[in-house]
Formats: structure tokens, C-alpha cells, sequence
């Protein structure tokens, strides 16, 4: 089946955040909100990716905004937040993200698709994880034309962001530079555990943990 495109305009656009089809138009104030939307920068779609939770629907990831509110809060939504606050500044990043099969409710439907990235060294044929961050992609799948409230919701992206230990939400530069999708990331793993591994740095981009089990490393099950 082919996957629904949210790139139309005006209108049709918001009947198919609704979940209908483009003849059936809105009218009265649904059609006055979707003409506001349409004007609104920080709802214009950057990208589309496959999402793992659809098989009709593209994920859209919208130009967002971050600013601080009348309370001093910084708060904002889409790529822009994702790049400012959280330094995720690669496309494909969201676009992996997006195909995450590993999927949390969130409630208010909202869902969060995990990933991990892994700084590796490897010395003497022997390798070790430096650093490994869990990858959140934060989805929100509000079928509405227009936002309504203090709260998000539009289908698409809402933001994604590094955990660690610090709880700082900020992902380390590397993981933007040294990011590739790998073919076969078990694959990846094992080259690892040869005992002839070449010294130096290693990054792997998984689904699933790469964890240490006697001194091997492995992908979690």
C-alpha cells in the first residue's frame, strides 16, 4: 500500500490530518484554522519518513519553534527544538528513528521510538562501549486539523532527544557526525569479537543495546 503524503495545502491538507479524503472539505471554522495553519511557518512540513506504527502514513516533521514563554519556560516543538535544544542536527537521524520497531505509550496519544548510539574503542583486538546514548523520537498522533490548546496536536514529530545517566537531553556532537544506518548492525557487533578488531574508534547506530557479556559484546535480546 502506498503511504499518504501530507504535502498538500489549505484545506486538503488539514482533511487529511483528519483522516479523510481530500473531496471532503471542511467548512465554518475548521476551514478558517486550516487557512491559519497553512500561513504558519512552524507548521511547514521539512520532511517525511516511513513510520513504523503506519502502514498508510508518512511521518512529518515540521519547522517547529523554541522560544521561552511568559513564564520563562523554554518550550517549543518540532526540528527547531530538536536542533537547539536536543543537537540533533541530521535529517536521517529522525528519519531511523522513525522506523524504530521498539514503541512506548506515552498517553494522550503520544508515542516514544527508541534507538541507541555506541562510541566503541577498541585497543589489542579487545573493545569496549565509552559512551552509548538511548535515542528518543517523541510522536504525536492527534488527528486534527489545528492545534487546540497549550499542547501539540498535529500528527507528526514532536521532538527527540539523547538520555543518559545526566539527564541532560543534549546528544553529544558524534552522534550527528559519526551517524550511519548499518546494514547489518549484528553483523557490526560481531567484527567486534573477532579478536582482530583494529585499534581505534567505533560507532554503531541499533534498535537493541549492545551491552558487554564476558567481556564480548553483544546485541541485547
Amino acid at each position: 500500500m502506498r503511504k499518504i503524503k501530507l504535502v498538500a495545502t489549505g484545506v486538503v491538507t488539514a482533511a487529511l490530518l483528519a483522516g479523510t479524503g481530500p473531496a471532503q472539505a471542511l467548512s465554518g471554522q475548521d476551514a478558517t484554522d486550516a487557512v491559519a495553519a497553512k500561513g504558519s511557518s512552524k507548521l511547514k512540513i521539512l520532511k517525511e519518513f516511513d513510520y513504523s506504527r503506519s502502514k498508510s502514513r508518512t511521518l512529518p516533521l515540521r519547522q517547529g519553534e523554541y522560544y521561552r514563554n511568559s513564564k520563562g519556560k523554554m518550550v517549543g516543538f518540532g526540528w527547531t527544538k530538536i536542533k537547539k535544544r536536543h543537537n540533533i542536527t541530521k535529517y536521517g537521524i529522525i528519519g531511523w528513528l522513525a522506523k524504530s520497531p521498539n514503541v512506548a505509550p506515552q498517553g494522550n496519544q503520544r508515542y516514544g521510538l527508541t534507538g541507541f548510539a555506541h562510541h566503541i574503542k577498541c585497543k589489542s583486538g579487545s573493545c569496549k562501549i565509552v559512551d552509548r546514548r538511548k535515542m528518543i523520537l517523541v510522536t504525536d498522533e492527534t488527528a486534527t486539523p489545528v492545534g487546540e490548546g497549550p499542547r501539540f496536536a498535529y500528527f507528526g514529530a514532536v521532538t527527540s532527544f539523547c538520555y543518559d545517566t545526566k539527564k541532560t537531553l543534549k546528544c553529544p556532537t558524534w552522534v550527528n557526525t559519526k551517524f550511519k544506518i548499518p546494514k547489518s548492525a549484528a553483523a557490526d557487533v560481531r567484527s567486534m569479537n573477532s579478536g582482530t578488531a583494529r585499534d581505534g574508534e567505533r560507532y554503531v547506530f541499533t534498535y537493541k543495546p549492545v551491552k558487554t557479556v564476558k567481556g564480548a559484546l553483544t546485541l541485547a535480546s
